[in-house]
């Protein structure tokens, strides 16, 4: 069985736009959770800092997480509140221990 891979997105909301980026990151969580290949999807906001936001996902493979970065809960929810974002960073890791 090959590794699985783990991947943490960093997301930054707009000053302002916390709740919103807020609603439409949760409401990501369930259909994701119903994805091939996801092992567990959760989402974090940092707790000194309302506008940062934390996906902590294990995937059983990237062909998985590519499909997902694709699906459209994903796509269009993000789309859909793109000008609430300021900016959006992906980590792909693989566990050394």
């Amino acid at each position: 069985m090959s590794e699985v891979l783990t991947a943490v997105a960093r997301v930054r909301a707009v000053p302002g736009s916390e709740a919103v980026v807020r609603d439409a990151l949760a409401a990501m969580v369930a259909p994701t959770l119903e994805e091939a290949g996801c092992i567990a999807y959760r989402l974090h906001v940092v707790g000194d800092d309302p506008g940062l936001f934390y996906f902590v996902a294990l995937w059983r493979s990237e062909a998985d997480l590519d499909a997902h970065l694709a699906e459209p809960h994903i796509a269009d929810g993000l789309a859909a509140v793109e000008s609430h974002i300021r900016s959006i960073d992906i980590k792909r890791m693989t566990r050394i221990a």
